[in-house]
Formats: C-alpha cells, structure tokens, sequence
C-alpha cells in the first residue's frame, strides 16, 4: 500500500501532444507546391489553347459539312457565313438569296480564338466571309481556306480548307513552311 501511495504522490508529467507542422514545414510545403505549379501553368494553358482551337476548328468544318447537306436535301442553293462581331467569331447557314446581314440567328464560335493574320482565302462581303455551295453540293465561285488562331505561333493555327470544286473539304494545321501554293495552314 505504501507503494501505491508513494506512486500516487508522484507528480505525473506528460508530454503535451503536439498536432500539425511547425512553421518551417508549412513554408517548405507552399514553395515546393509553387515551384511545382510553376512548372505545370505554361503546359496547362498550352493544353487549353489547343482545346479551344481544335474544337472551333470542328465547329466550322461541322458547320460547312452541314450547309452542303442542306443544299443537297432543300434542293437550293447556301451559304456557309462567317464573321467577327466585337471579338468573338460567328457562323450561319442561310440560303443563297438572303443576305448575311438579314441572318438573324448566328452561332458563335468558342471564345478567345481569332481568324488567323494568314491564309484565310474565302470570299468576303462586308466583312463577312463565305462559301456557296449549290444544290448539288459542289462550291461555286471558288475553292477557299479559312484559318483560326489563339495568338500563338505558325504551328498553332488550325484551318478547313475547301479543296475541290465538288466540295471536299478537310481539316489542316499550321506549318512553319509554307506549301507550293504559299500557305502555312495546311
């Protein structure tokens, strides 16, 4: 019992139970996730540009595709419309005989992308550009390339071409060399 007694005499001294991390630690955390989130940012937002691009790319060549398909199905001729409007590029299929300041509903295209300083080739009419096609789906008045960019180099332009006079088109992008016909997209 003594013993008992004595033990329980005993100041009883615990070590204060420490949680988390010291200021040091927290410090090296934040500047290794910096660094680490310095060195991702220019490969994030590469990766975003060329989301954007590629998907108006689509957009366009969808929407031509399309134009063609109406004209051979009503049997009239279109027109594949597109333009700048405040910073943002618009497209719309119409019929031949309305003009395109008369087209009422224009899609707009993803935010953030341009036509290209190069290589757009299309018709143009008050400062919208176009192509005709007829009703069987060949193009009239030429053949034509339009070209998007996010601001970035040759090699990020991306365009669709209409290649031939039946109305083949096809996707391209940019080159740092030009083609025999002196274009970058192709």
């Amino acid at each position: 019992m003594a013993q008992l007694l004595q033990r329980s005499r005993r100041p009883i001294y615990k070590q204060a139970n420490s949680a988390g991390f010291t200021l040091i630690e927290g410090l090296i955390v934040v500047v290794i996730m910096g660094l680490m989130a310095a060195i991702a940012a220019p490969s994030w937002f590469s990766f975003v540009q060329q989301r954007k691009i590629n998907a108006t790319q689509d957009m366009v060549y969808q929407g031509m595709r399309a134009t063609q398909a109406d004209a051979m199905q009503q049997r009239h001729d279109r027109r594949f419309s597109i333009r700048d409007r405040n910073g943002r590029i618009e497209w719309a299929s119409h019929p031949e005989t309305t003009l395109s300041t008369q087209v009422v509903a224009w899609s707009p295209l993803v935010e953030g992308v341009v036509f290209a300083d190069i290589d757009n080739t299309m018709l143009s009419s008050g400062g919208t550009y176009y192509v005709k096609f007829d009703m069987y789906g060949n193009v009239k008045a030429g053949l034509s390339t339009v070209t998007f960019s996010t601001g970035g180099s040759k090699l990020t332009h991306r365009c669709v071409v209409v290649s031939t006079m039946i109305g083949a088109m096809r996707k391209g992008k940019g080159h740092t060399q030009a083609n025999s016909n002196d274009r970058f997209c192709y």
